[in-house]
């Protein structure tokens, strides 16, 4: 009987993992595509000049943005498990992919309270969540920043 639950609960954390890593290259891939748009080459071009450090301007910001949206792969697998334990203690449903692309984009649950016996990998997770939320948040702030000084 034992082994029957911890074969659900290892069945249960493969799938979280499954859906985290699903999400993210969707969230990454979606974030680098931006970069295909001719409107970003025109403003990375204003923002960064014709060659930046001698690179042609698309191929340094395409490059300059895989690394720093590289913290998704880090940031969606603790969302996703955070979302995992909240959806469990609320209704003991299962997380599936809808539920957790949707909890992405909500992150209502972020603001859900720990309580004093939750363990120590989810608070871990929320950590992770919370601090990756306000990384992205910088970035695009910088990013938004830079284009209105360069006037674009």
């Amino acid at each position: 009987m034992r082994a029957t639950m911890n074969d659900a609960a290892d069945q249960r954390e493969m799938g979280t993992r499954l859906i985290a890593l699903v999400l993210s290259l969707v969230l990454y891939a979606a974030l680098m595509a931006v970069n295909l748009a001719s409107d970003a080459t025109r403003i990375e071009t204003v923002l960064g000049g014709e060659r930046p450090f001698g690179i042609p301007a698309r191929v340094f910001f395409t490059a300059l943005n895989a690394i720093l949206l590289l913290p998704v792969f880090w940031w969606m697998p603790s969302l996703v498990k955070l979302r995992a334990y909240t959806k469990q203690n609320e209704a003991g449903g299962a997380t599936t992919f809808l539920d957790s692309l949707y909890a992405t984009f909500t992150l209502r649950f972020l603001l859900t309270p720990l309580s004093l016996d939750t363990p120590p990998e989810i608070r871990r997770a929320r950590n992770i969540a919370f601090t990756g939320l306000f990384y992205f948040f910088a970035v695009g702030a910088v990013w938004i920043i830079l284009a209105i000084r360069a006037g674009v």
